[in-house]
């Protein structure tokens, strides 16, 4: 299976929930070679923190341990198996994104890629979302200045 193509193109979003900033980073558009109904399952990985703080935003120890979560599990953002589409930071929450073709296949390398790693708070929900409604929904309100 081939990686990520580089042509792939994220672009950042900013807005406002309950008054603490947000930004967002999403894919511009569906990984070249790739069809939305290849990929039905959206899975949401959520880790909650402090609001209180930082106007929203992560402290700089909750960043480091999320950069690093994300840094690891990259990995299963391979065309033909899935691809993180949006990142959603502030307001208390760090949300990934994901479309994934075969969700128990996806679980098991995630759980694979973590071997070793502390025990991050996260939350995992799955949906069927074969039309990408999360993803075409949010690109289709981002207004450009």
């Amino acid at each position: 299976m081939s990686s990520a193509v580089a042509e792939n193109i994220y672009f950042t979003a900013t807005g406002e929930q309950e008054g603490k900033p947000v930004i967002y980073r999403n894919m511009q558009s569906v990984p070249k070679g790739e069809k939305e109904t290849d990929f039905p399952t959206l899975i949401n990985i959520y880790w909650p923190f402090e609001k209180k703080e930082n106007n929203g935003m992560p402290d700089r120890n909750t960043n480091k341990k999320q950069i690093v979560f994300e840094d690891a599990i990259a990995p299963l953002d391979v065309n033909g198996v899935s691809h993180l589409m949006m990142v959603v930071t502030g307001n208390g929450r760090k949300e990934w994104i994901w479309y994934v073709r075969d969700s128990d296949e996806w679980m098991e390398k995630l759980n694979e890629l973590l071997v070793g790693h502390d025990v991050y708070p996260i939350q995992i929900e799955m949906e069927n979302d074969p039309e990408w409604s999360t993803y075409y929904n949010f690109v289709s309100d981002v207004k450009v200045k």
